[in-house]
Order: C-alpha cells, then sequence, then structure tokens
C-alpha cells in the first residue's frame, strides 16, 4: 500500500466482510434469489490439512454465533 486515495469504479453491493486473526474471513451477502443470508469462509494456512481444520473450525464458530443470534 502506498497510501493513495481514488475512485474506485466497482458497482456498490451489499455485502458484509469479516478480517478474522490469523487471516481467515467471512463475508456475509444477501441471496439475490431467495430469502436468506450467504456467507462464504476463506483461510489460509501453510497446508490443505491445516486450512480444512482452521476453516472448520471458523465455520463452527461463526454458524454457533448465527445460531444463537436466531433464536432470540
Amino acid at each position: 500500500m502506498d497510501g493513495r486515495t481514488g475512485i474506485i469504479e466497482l458497482p456498490n453491493s451489499n455485502v458484509l466482510k469479516y478480517k478474522l486473526e490469523g487471516g481467515a474471513w467471512v463475508c456475509v451477502r444477501p441471496s439475490g434469489t431467495e430469502p436468506k443470508i450467504k456467507f462464504y469462509f476463506g483461510v489460509k494456512e501453510e497446508t490443505a490439512e491445516a486450512s480444512e481444520q482452521v476453516l472448520k473450525e471458523v465455520v463452527e464458530e461463526v454458524m454457533g454465533r448465527v445460531s444463537v443470534m436466531s433464536t432470540v
């Protein structure tokens, strides 16, 4: 990054992206065709096995929190 600012020529979108500790991320957006919310996850680890394990942990943590919110 060089500190420059400017206008980004991309369309607006209804998306939330959270960067998590360790480089993982989760992106949340409404479905364009159905009444539901979609979640996308990303992780980056040294090996595929480590990535799969971290992804599993992140998905369980996030979806567990979503489940609690939906019952309140």
